[in-house]
């Protein structure tokens, strides 16, 4: 849209929206954007983007609250993951969401007319899960009874949605948020799966793939929708593993 064919916005309106953006969005929130998404959710409180969506599940989290010693200390827990996935994302290029008792969502905006940033969602999914690891561990100090399968496990996926305006908050909606969520509840702890669209644009960047050490797999997810399961990827880093068969250590050095 022409300069001179915009609506004149206010800058309180805009400062407003610069606010809400510092809450989600990395530093260059707006230049990511671009005008016509900001005029958008400025006129109309909405914008179509392309993202690519992780969601992430903290497994056991309600066993760890109820064996937790002191309930304030798996508090400071949530609110110390809290901001550990926003600076994260943020620092990666991407936007914070939200974060619902034991879960998030986040997410990268792809500027329309480039291609997809696909690099994002595995470099922030390999420096978040062994951050999730260390705060996992304090709880573990001051748990009464601590349950196998603690963890966070992240699903993604990519495509067409709309950035929304909320009250004060920007959400995003659309069928990414669903594949991510599904991919999620498939996923054990400490294990990342992707919806089969985005894994796809991920194994094209295999060169990237191979420098990185990081491993693509295909494999298959039993879902809700698809209890016989639908096709997808997997991540695996180097140096991180998945709790399917790692054991717990004992304290002692031996068995329990």
């Amino acid at each position: 849209m022409a300069d001179s064919a915009r609506p004149k916005i206010s800058g309180g309106r805009m400062a407003d929206l610069d606010a809400v953006l510092a809450r989600h969005g990395p530093p260059e929130a707006r230049l990511t954007l671009g005008d016509d998404a900001v005029e958008e959710l400025l006129t109309n409180r909405s914008t179509s983007v392309d993202a690519s969506v992780v969601v992430g599940d903290l497994r056991m989290s309600t066993i760890v609250l109820r064996e937790a010693v002191q309930t304030t200390t798996f508090a400071r827990f949530i609110v110390g993951f809290t901001e550990a996935v926003r600076s994260l994302a943020n620092a990666s290029g991407g936007w914070f969401d939200k974060f619902t008792g034991d879960g998030f969502i986040a997410y990268w905006l792809t500027p329309r007319g480039q291609p997809s940033a696909v690099r994002d969602v595995p470099e922030f999914c390999q420096a978040l899960l062994p951050a999730a690891d260390n705060l996992v561990a304090n709880l573990r100090k001051t748990s009464r009874n601590f349950p196998v399968g603690v963890g966070l496990s992240l699903g993604a996926d990519a495509g067409p949605c709309e950035l929304v305006m909320v009250g004060e908050a920007l959400t995003l909606v659309g069928g990414p948020i669903v594949g991510a969520s599904r991919m999620v509840a498939g996923a054990n702890p400490g294990q990342t799966l992707l919806n089969v669209y985005l894994g796809g644009q991920i194994a094209e960047e295999r060169d990237w793939l191979v420098e990185s050490g990081i491993h693509l797999e295909r494999t298959s997810v039993k879902t809700k929708e698809y209890p016989q399961g639908q096709e997808a990827y997997e991540l695996r880093f180097p140096g991180i593993s998945d709790l399917r068969s790692t054991p717990v250590p004992s304290p002692l050095g031996g068995p329990f």
